[in-house]
């Protein structure tokens, strides 16, 4: 799957990241999110699931994982989870108002690289994303650097930053409520 990823990598310029998120950065990314009873999650750019399978083992059977990819292939690859939980959306996380209608998430899970969005772009994402998030939702996006504080503090009452070392490379994680 390595060799997949890092060739999407070099013909897609909207993925993040040479390889997947670790197994061990998703378990560290998971633990931040209360995902007992009913939940709904939205994930944008899962790539390959590397949170997919650990989210599906975390939710509760009525309990709803939205998926938003852009990238063809990964849809594909993605395609195959055959779980009645998933909705599988190939769009872009901009379109996340429309995809979700009236519905609201509990949680926004995202590793997209908000550095290659022009500002409007990113600000249409981020007023979006807390649109859609319940009263008490949170967005986390787990990025390169965190260039995303500053964007994420415009839009949302409450931001957290810590940085992840134990991963390679390092990892910002940005925890947004409100």
């Amino acid at each position: 799957m390595d060799g997949f990823f890092l060739r999407e990598f070099l013909r897609d310029p909207a993925i993040a990241s040479i390889k997947a998120t670790s197994p061990f950065m998703v378990r560290r990314i998971l633990d931040r999110m209360d995902l007992r009873g009913r939940r709904v999650v939205v994930e944008y750019g899962p790539g390959t699931g590397p949170f997919t399978r650990p989210l599906l083992d975390r939710l509760s059977p009525d309990s709803r994982l939205i998926l938003i990819e852009s990238n063809a292939e990964f849809v594909q690859a993605l395609d195959r989870l055959r779980d009645p939980r998933v909705r599988l959306c190939q769009a872009s996380a901009k379109d996340v108002g429309r995809l979700l209608g009236p519905a609201r998430a509990d949680y926004v899970l995202s590793g997209i690289p908000f550095s290659r969005f022009d500002e409007p772009g990113r600000s249409k994402i981020l007023e979006d994303t807390r649109e859609i998030l319940t009263t008490d939702g949170t967005f986390i996006a787990y990025q390169s650097s965190a260039r995303l504080r500053g964007p994420l503090e415009r839009v949302f009452r409450s931001v957290r930053v810590t940085l992840e070392p134990f991963h390679i490379p390092p990892l910002v994680v940005l925890e947004a409520r409100g």
